[in-house]
């Protein structure tokens, strides 16, 4: 049982790792599907070389807002997006909302392989540079119920981030180690060049809470689809198509003033 359990999480490891450096740098979803509350919510969740925060508030019904972090070495990511959002009338089970917004990344990776480099060795490391902006929608969809008997809250939630990828700079090379030690004159296996291009993705995502009170664990796996590319995604090493993603979120619900005494 431990080396089943060792084995997940070392998959879910290298998931995670390999994801962030690579020509896009997906970041989790952001998925409030907040009720009628008021309220602030709180995402965190951490990589093995990066750490996202997220924040979002709904300060009237229906309307909500929110910014996304994302940092690591090499990396910074910043995003903010607006949006509506609904709820069914019985105890708010099932929950809508769609979400517009836009980002900034930059990013500077060097790396041996990274996710091949645990299957084979070879002779060759790469290194990406890229600066882009971002922007995407969001439509979502959740159902939410709870456990009474342990006093726990689960909702399950299903998204579909589309987003266009403006990048500014981008450079993909692939080094040599034997080269740069005899110091040849021709280091660069491959040095590509793909600045003010473009790409389009689809990201389908599954989202899993479970938690008490105002605290949540959270679980989310996305795919990444590539649908349109300007750039040569063999010189990208577009991470791979599925990710996985673990966090803690915790709700600030602000408490309903009473009506003062007359």
């Amino acid at each position: 049982m431990r080396i089943r359990t060792a084995s997940v999480l070392l998959l879910m490891a290298l998931l995670t790792g390999c994801a962030v450096r690579s020509v896009y740098v997906p970041t989790s979803q952001n998925l409030m599907l907040f009720d009628d509350k008021k309220q602030v919510q709180g995402n965190a969740y951490v990589g093995t070389n990066t750490v996202q925060l997220q924040l979002a508030h709904n300060p009237v019904n229906h309307f909500v807002a929110g910014i996304s972090t994302n940092y690591g070495a090499g990396l910074s990511i910043y995003e903010g997006y607006l949006g509506f959002y609904g709820y069914s009338k019985e105890n708010a089970q099932w929950r809508y909302e769609l979400l517009g917004g836009g980002g900034y990344n930059s990013n500077f990776s060097q790396q041996d392989n990274a996710f091949l480099a645990t299957v084979r060795k070879t002779n060759i490391r790469y290194e990406t540079y890229s600066i882009y902006t971002k922007a995407f929608v969001q439509p979502a969809l959740g159902f939410f119920s709870g456990i009474d008997m342990y006093k726990l809250r689960y909702s399950f939630a299903f998204s579909c981030r589309g987003s266009y990828l403006d990048f500014k700079t981008y450079q993909y090379r692939e080094v040599s180690r034997d080269s740069l030690a005899v110091n040849s004159p021709r280091p660069y296996l491959v040095n590509r060049d793909y600045s003010n291009k473009g790409i389009v993705i689809l990201e389908p995502c599954f989202t899993n809470k479970v938690g008490r009170k105002n605290l949540s664990a959270v679980i989310q796996g996305q795919f990444i689809v590539p649908l349109m590319s300007e750039i040569d995604l063999h010189y990208a090493n577009l991470s791979p198509v599925f990710l996985i993603s673990v966090g803690i979120q915790y709700n600030f619900v602000f408490k309903k003033q009473k009506d003062p005494k007359g």
